[in-house]
């Protein structure tokens, strides 16, 4: 039972030796990456399933290449340093300035936790950054639908739609950013205009700033040509 204990508070390096070690570690992190990437994947995201696992992966073999380094060939704590600056300007470029807001937020913070999680791994904690994935991947599955149910009144609004279906590819994003929003309106009725777009009317209820992230989000698709607003805005309970 002790050493049991002692596999989840130990560094696994006491207990394998190279190649071994190294190979573990890699074929977790691949793992980490994959458990966080598949849900930003699922969704879309600019950082999605490779991009996470390449960064978990690229950070675990940053942290294993610094237990190389001694205090007569350098300081390994600079390797550390060096990755979360590295991780800053990659997460700074998924952040998207417009002028209805600040987009990419979470996509960002994303890729720098997953950075973390690297570094934990290649300290030899794999359990450890195992569990920080699964706890990473609730927290963006489950919190968004919290905040929508919980959060603040509703708002209700509905919406005119015109875009070019780009043989159905249009169409696709849309349904999938209604399902990352929890957008629970009835099935669309699409007519499609002489010019070859396509109109739709979409009913919303969504809490005021998950509102104005989705019409953001909406407005920014390429096959969107515009967006037209039917009716008062009524506030709920």
């Amino acid at each position: 039972m002790h050493c049991i204990t002692d596999i989840f508070v130990r560094s696994l390096r006491i207990w394998l030796v190279s190649p071994w070690l190294e190979i573990v570690l890699a074929l977790t992190a691949l793992a980490s990456g994959a458990l966080v990437g598949a849900e930003r994947e699922r969704h879309e995201k600019p950082a999605g399933l490779r991009t996470l696992i390449l960064v978990c992966l690229g950070s675990t073999v940053f942290t294993i290449t610094s237990f190389v380094f001694s205090s007569s060939t350098g300081d390994s704590g600079r390797v550390a340093g060096q990755i979360v600056t590295g991780i800053g300007f990659l997460g700074a470029g998924a952040i998207l300035h417009s002028r209805n807001g600040v987009s990419g937020m979470t996509t960002a913070a994303t890729i720098w936790i997953t950075a973390a999680i690297g570094m934990v791994i290649g300290a030899g904690f794999p359990l450890a950054g195992l569990g920080l994935s699964l706890l990473v991947r609730l927290v963006l599955a489950a919190v968004l639908k919290w905040e929508v149910h919980h959060l603040g009144g509703f708002q209700t609004v509905a919406i005119e739609l015109e875009f070019d279906p780009d043989h159905g590819k249009t169409r696709i994003k849309m349904e999938r950013l209604r399902e990352e929003f929890r957008v629970t309106s009835q099935a669309l009725a699409y007519e499609k205009l002489p010019d070859g777009s396509v109109r739709t009317q979409l009913d919303l209820r969504l809490p005021r700033r998950h509102l104005h992230e989705f019409l953001d989000d909406l407005a920014s698709l390429p096959g969107v040509i515009s967006i037209r607003e039917h009716g008062q805005v009524s506030q709920l309970p």
